[in-house]
C-alpha cells in the first residue's frame, strides 16, 4: 500500500514548506497549489518525490500530477498544511489553455502501455521457454501441459486490445465498459474469423481485418470515445442518459471502428512493421547501430515506451522484432558501464552506489546506473552510446530476433530462441567494451548526485 502521508510530506517539503502553500484544491489527476512564492519551488525535487508523475505550471496554478490516488494524497496534504478539504474540481477547466505537443504524445503512449510492462515481461519470457522446450523436445506440443502454458503465453498478446482498451479509458477518462465493448467488437469472432473478406457497411464496401494483437486501432477508438461520450452526455437529457447515452455511444462507434479506425489504425502498423523491417534488411548494421546507440536518451526523455508498440506491432505485422535484440545488449552496455566505473572509481560510497547498480543493470533495472552514473558524471555516458551502438549493430547485422515481446534483459533470454548464441556474443561485447571505454575514459568523483539521481537509486538491488 502507498505511504500517502510521506508523499505529501514531501511534496509540502519541496514546495517550501507549508508557510508557502496559499491554496489548494484538486482535480481527477492533479494536485492544483497557489503558491505565495514559485521561485523557492524546487521542480526536480518535486517530480523526484514516489508517486508523483509530473508537474505543470498553469494558469497561476502549481500543479503535480499524481493519477487515480490523489484524493489520498490531497487529504493527507490538507492535514499537513492546514488546510479545509474541497470537493474535486473539473479536470477540463484548463484545457482550453493545453498545448498537444510531442511531449504531452509520449506522455500519453507511456501512460498506455506502462501498466502492461510486467505482464509483457513475464509473457514474452514464458512463450521464450516454450519454444526452447518445444524445440529440443523436452515437452510434447500435442500434451495438455504445452497447450495450457501456450494458451497462458498467447493470451495477453492475443487478446491485447482488451488490455489496451482498459488502460486507453483509463488514461482518457473515459467509460471503461463502453472501451471494452469496442475491444470486443475488433476481436468479435465474426470478424476475426472472416478477416480479409469484403462486406458492405451502411452501404460501404468494408475489408475485415485480423485485429488480435493489434495495437493502433483500440487505442484511436477509445480516443475517439472520450470525445463522443462527453458530449452525448451533455446532449442528452439527464433522466434518459443511463440507456442513451450508452447505446449512442455503440452505434457511433462500431462502424467508425470497423469502417474507418480499425483499417486505417491496421494498415499504419502493418506500413510502420515493413519500414523497419526494410531498414534492418537494407542496412541491418545502421539501423541496430542508431538504436543502440540512442537508447540512453531515448529512456532518459522517457519516450522508450513509445516503441513497444512498434515492437508488438513487428511481432504482429512479421511474425518477430528486430528492436528487442539491441535494446537487450544496449541493457548490457550499462552494466558494462557501471562495473567499469566500479573499478576505477575511489570514493568508497561511488564504489558502492556503482556497484548496486551494476547489479541492477545486469538483469534489466537501468534507471539507476542512468541516472546515478551515466548522466551524473557524463563521459561514461558516452561510452554506453558507444557500446550500446556496436552492440546492436552486431546483433542485427546478424540477425538476431525475438519472438515475443519482453523486458530487454538478460533473464528474457529465451524470448530470443533461434538466435541465442548471436545474443550471447552481443552481450559480451556490450559489457566488455563498455566497461573498457569507462575506464578509459575515466571521470570526476566530484560531481554530486541530483534529486533524480538519489531517487532512480531506490531501484537499486542491494
Amino acid at each position: 500500500m502507498a505511504d500517502y502521508r510521506k508523499t505529501a510530506a514531501e511534496i509540502v517539503e519541496k514546495l517550501g514548506g507549508k508557510e508557502n502553500i496559499s491554496g489548494l484544491v484538486h482535480c481527477a489527476t492533479r494536485l492544483r497549489f497557489t503558491l505565495k512564492n514559485y521561485d523557492v519551488v524546487d521542480d526536480t525535487a518535486v517530480k523526484a518525490v514516489k508517486g508523483v508523475l509530473g508537474t505543470q505550471k498553469i494558469a497561476g496554478q502549481y500543479q503535480i500530477i499524481i493519477g487515480q490516488e490523489v484524493p489520498d494524497v490531497y487529504r493527507e496534504v490538507c492535514a499537513l498544511a492546514g488546510i479545509s478539504e474541497s470537493a474535486a474540481i473539473d479536470e477540463n477547466l484548463d484545457q482550453g489553455k493545453k498545448k498537444f505537443n510531442a511531449s504531452e504524445f509520449f506522455a500519453m503512449i507511456s501512460s498506455i502501455f506502462a501498466p502492461c510492462v510486467p505482464a509483457f515481461a513475464g509473457a514474452g519470457v514464458l512463450k521464450g521457454l516454450l519454444t526452447l522446450c518445444s524445440n529440443f523436445g523436452w515437452l510434447d506440443t500435442a500434451s495438455g501441459t504445452y497447450l495450457m502454458l501456450n494458451a497462458a503465453g498467447d493470451a495477453l498478446f492475443y487478446f491485447l486490445p482488451f488490455i489496451l482498451a482498459y488502460t486507453s479509458a483509463v488514461r482518457f477518462k473515459t467509460n471503461i465498459v463502453i472501451s471494452l465493448i469496442l475491444a470486443g467488437l475488433y476481436m468479435y469472432p465474426n470478424v476475426i474469423n472472416n478477416a480479409g473478406t469484403q462486406v458492405s457497411i451502411f452501404g460501404i464496401p468494408t475489408y475485415l481485418v485480423k485485429y488480435s494483437s493489434t495495437v493502433l486501432p483500440i487505442v484511436a477508438s477509445v480516443f475517439i470515445l472520450s470525445k463522443i461520450y462527453p458530449w452525448l452526455e451533455k446532449k442528452v437529457p439527464s433522466y434518459l442518459r443511463v440507456v442513451l447515452v450508452p447505446l449512442c455511444s455503440i452505434l457511433i462507434m462500431a462502424p467508425i471502428s470497423l469502417v474507418l479506425v480499425g483499417p486505417l489504425g491496421y494498415n499504419v502498423g502493418l506500413y510502420v512493421g515493413k519500414f523497419f523491417g526494410w531498414l534492418f534488411d537494407t542496412a541491418p548494421w545502421l539501423g541496430g547501430f542508431i538504436d543502440g546507440f540512442t537508447r540512453p536518451l531515448v529512456v532518459f526523455t522517457g519516450t522508450h515506451m513509445t516503441l513497444s508498440a512498434v515492437m508488438i506491432n513487428n511481432i504482429q505485422t512479421l511474425g518477430y522484432d528486430m528492436l528487442g535484440p539491441v535494446h537487450c545488449v544496449a541493457t548490457m552496455a550499462a552494466a558494462g558501464m557501471c562495473f567499469g566505473a566500479f573499478l576505477k572509481a575511489k570514493d568508497p560510497d561511488n564504489k558502492s552506489s556503482i556497484f548496486s547498480s551494476f547489479i541492477s543493470a545486469f538483469i534489466g533495472i537501468t534507471e539507476p546506473a542512468l541516472y546515478g552514473c551515466a548522466f551524473r558524471f557524463k563521459k561514461p555516458l558516452y561510452a554506453l552510446m558507444i557500446g550500446g551502438g556496436v552492440s546492436g549493430a552486431f546483433v542485427a547485422a546478424l540477425g538476431a530476433k525475438a519472438i515475443s515481446f519482453a523486458m530487454p534483459s538478460i533473464i528474457s533470454l529465451p524470448v530470443y530462441s533461434g538466435s541465442i548464441p548471436t545474443m550471447l556474443i552481443g552481450l559480451l561485447i556490450a559489457f566488455v567494451l563498455t566497461a573498457v571505454l569507462t575506464y578509459v575514459f575515466g571521470f570526476d568523483e566530484e560531481i554530486k548526485k541530483d534529486a533524480r539521481a538519489i531517487e532512480a537509486e531506490k531501484k537499486n538491488i542491494l
